[in-house]
């Protein structure tokens, strides 16, 4: 629909999506708020209003579209707000665990990098729930009956208005899905061009749009699955550089000997450790879990619109009749060589489609297979030098104990030889009285009690 600012007098124009919002005007940035009684505007109707056979047509309303968004949109705010529900919830559960649980140990005492990473894991998953009950409500869809043959078996310029009444009364859930999307704005470019090729052409064209929006709703996803993994690895980062940090600390209180003062820095030591690696092994977890039903969704709303197509070409395409077939057979030749060129489109983009999912997935598992043979080599890097630090102190304990063990042997080697030396002198003066006495008798005399 066209609208004129009220400030500088441009003309606008706006899809249906943004019916109602307010926007700023691109010539004067006045804020304009965009009606919300307004639909599609047929581009070319003014070629057709010349001709009698149009004018005679029943009129289509033709500002009949949905006001939303496309039917692979999902909130991510709302997927948000699942995300921290179950974030919450969670965490409840794992501080009833008992103490010592793995699982609570796990999510609960490896540092602030998992709560971040649960709530990043909680949040994709709510996008994919949210995608999921889309996807079947979209299949659930395609049950309904289109373009009944109780109308008629062809769909023509003169029946054409019965067919779109039938389609825009649909209740509300069902305006704003693929099958009625396709179909509405198949019958209504029809009733503009009523040219059987060009409307083969245009659903290709339609087929090729969904396609892309299908890939794109899923572009937030893939940021999740890319940002799991790395909050894992700046964990591991954090880890390591914690238990290099400590580890000096566990050397300090080891320079006394004394083995028992560097069981607390060591234990910090330890704990540390088992950040960088819990943090990386609950990402990679959570990258696994993700990955398989983020691919099965999108295989899933894939074939839709696939099916949707065969659901095009087999029951709307087939019975277009735009009035020619009596007089012109080159026609007919031009609509099966549209609806084959539609069906080889289709197909060329299903395996495009599938070939560049084959190439992400092989890109992620390469950059994922670097990224942990970066950590790997780091880890081991950091192993050795503990290694190396460890040995050093054990040679140092060694110097100390056997330098102690030396010292204590001269020590008592002098005592005792002291105390030989004190000997042998006391043996030597009683071997001189001896000498001198020479076999004399020594008198010992016993006093009285009064010394008498």
């Amino acid at each position: 629909m066209n609208f004129a600012c009220p400030s500088c007098n441009i003309t606008l124009q706006a899809e249906p999506d943004f019916a109602g919002k307010m926007v700023k005007c691109p010539g004067c940035s006045t804020k304009i708020q965009i009606p919300d009684d307004f639909g599609h505007e047929a581009e070319d109707a003014g070629e057709h209003m010349a001709d009698e056979h149009y004018n005679s047509l029943p009129e289509l309303d033709l500002n009949s579209a949905p006001v939303g968004p496309h039917p692979s949109h999902v909130n991510l705010w709302i997927a948000g707000g699942i995300g921290v529900m179950a974030t919450l919830v969670w965490y409840v559960i794992m501080h009833l665990l008992p103490e010592g649980n793995y699982l609570a140990d796990l999510f609960t005492k490896r540092g602030k990098i998992q709560y971040a990473t649960s709530l990043l894991m909680f949040w994709c998953l709510g996008i994919l729930v949210l995608k999921a009950i889309n996807i079947r409500k979209q299949r659930r869809a395609m049950l309904i009956q289109a373009l009944p043959t109780d109308i008629d078996l062809e769909i023509t310029p003169n029946n054409l208005k019965d067919f779109h009444d039938h389609i825009i009364n649909f209740p509300k859930p069902l305006r704003n899905t693929y099958i009625v999307n396709r179909i509405r704005k198949a019958l209504e470019f029809f009733y503009v061009r009523q040219n059987n090729p060009e409307v083969a052409e245009m659903i290709s064209s339609q087929s090729e749009v969904d396609a892309a929006k299908v890939s794109g709703s899923y572009s937030m996803v893939k940021v999740f699955l890319w940002a799991i993994p790395i909050m894992g690895f700046i964990g591991t980062v954090v880890g390591i550089g914690g238990a290099i940090g400590g580890f000096g600390a566990v050397l300090g209180a080891g320079d006394g000997g004394d083995m028992t003062a560097i069981q607390e820095p060591l234990t910090q030591v330890l704990g540390d450790m088992g950040v960088a690696f819990d943090t990386t092994l609950l990402a990679l977890v959570f990258s696994i879990i993700l990955s398989f039903p983020a691919s099965a969704l999108q295989n899933q709303e894939d074939d839709l619109v696939t099916d949707i197509d065969e659901y095009c070409i087999d029951n709307l395409l087939k019975r277009l009749n735009d009035g020619g077939a009596a007089s012109n057979v080159g026609s007919d030749a031009s609509l099966l060589k549209a609806i084959g060129d539609a069906m080889a489109n289709n197909q060329k983009d299903i395996m495009g489609r599938f070939e560049n999912v084959q190439k992400g997935m092989s890109t992620s598992l390469s950059e994922q297979i670097e990224q942990h043979g970066k950590i790997a080599e780091a880890v081991e890097k950091q192993l050795e030098g503990m290694d190396k630090r460890a040995k050093d102190y054990e040679s140092k304990l060694d110097e100390e104990f056997f330098g102690s063990l030396d010292k204590m042997r001269v020590q008592s080697v002098g005592a005792i030889e002291n105390q030989i030396g004190s000997l042998s002198e006391g043996i030597k003066n009683l071997n001189e009285v001896l000498k001198d006495l020479n076999g004399k008798q020594i008198v010992v005399k016993k006093k009285g009690l009064f010394g008498r």
